[in-house]
């Protein structure tokens, strides 16, 4: 009907018909599968890969800076082009850390596509079954209050995170850019004894903080939808799904690609 509003959350509220439930397998589908477990493998060794690769730098160059015979002011800012580097890599990190668990539903998405008759995928299919995976993998996450399971607890739902091997790889090459820091300050204000040690301390603890925050808030987000279902919170989050996007309009398709057929 004219003027009226298309109906939110489609992807949420869409209802799986049993008698499009098939047992055969789209090829295309076990490709797309197949595909994103190896991407999914591949954030993993890209992360390790950065990590490995900052230790090496910093491992050669500042024993090399040291033993120059160089003002501490040109050793500071030396140190501190090394931090810069492992702040640009940790944000490298973070996000291969959201990809990776995009990813990671994503590849539970068109494992469970494989029950569905292959003209019977359709965008809402699709979103419907990447929400649901969303909304089941918040419990590996967050860790809900006891007298509002609608709420989270922000401390555990820390303390949940902090000890996976993700979270323990990130802040170990957040805290080594961190000591990267310390030194740079501390040699930078090598004329000021007391001070320098405050300003260096203060920036390194601001610089954890900091990334500790950053990472967690953008692990988090996306979750968003679930708590507040907003489309454009699953909007944002199902763009970095693009295995999923080769069969939002297979029906489309479809009838595109029959309309050509002479």
């Amino acid at each position: 009907m004219a003027g009226q509003k298309k109906k939110k959350f489609q992807y949420k509220d869409y209802e799986i018909d049993p008698r499009i439930m098939d047992s055969k397998k789209d090829y295309h589908l076990e490709q797309a599968y197949s595909l994103c477990v190896n991407e999914l493998g591949l954030q993993q060794t890209k992360r390790d890969q950065i990590i490995a690769f900052y230790i090496a730098i910093i491992s050669f160059v500042i024993p090399a800076i040291i033993e120059l015979n160089l003002s501490n002011m040109i050793k500071g800012l030396s140190f501190l082009a090394l931090f810069v580097l492992g702040i640009m890599l940790a944000w490298v990190v973070v996000r291969y850390r959201v990809y990776k668990e995009v990813y990671w539903i994503t590849s539970r998405v068109l494992k469970q596509l494989y029950n569905f008759e292959k003209e019977a995928i359709n965008k809402e299919l699709v979103q419907h079954m990447f929400y649901r995976n969303l909304k089941k993998s918040t419990e590996g996450v967050f860790v809900y209050r006891k007298d509002d399971k609608t709420k989270v607890n922000g401390w555990k739902s820390y303390r949940k995170n902090l000890y996976s091997s993700e979270s323990i790889l990130f802040h170990i090459l957040v805290l080594i850019s961190s000591v990267v820091l310390w030194i740079g300050v501390y040699m930078l204000l090598s004329d000021f004894s007391i001070v320098r040690e405050i300003v260096a301390s203060v920036l390194t603890l601001a610089n954890l903080l900091y990334f500790t925050r950053h990472y967690y808030k953008q692990l988090t987000k996306i979750y968003d939808v679930v708590f507040n279902d907003d489309d454009a919170s699953f909007n944002a989050v199902f763009s970095k799904a693009w295995f999923l996007h080769f069969h939002l309009d297979f029906n489309e398709n479809k009838k595109d690609s029959d309309g050509l057929s002479p």
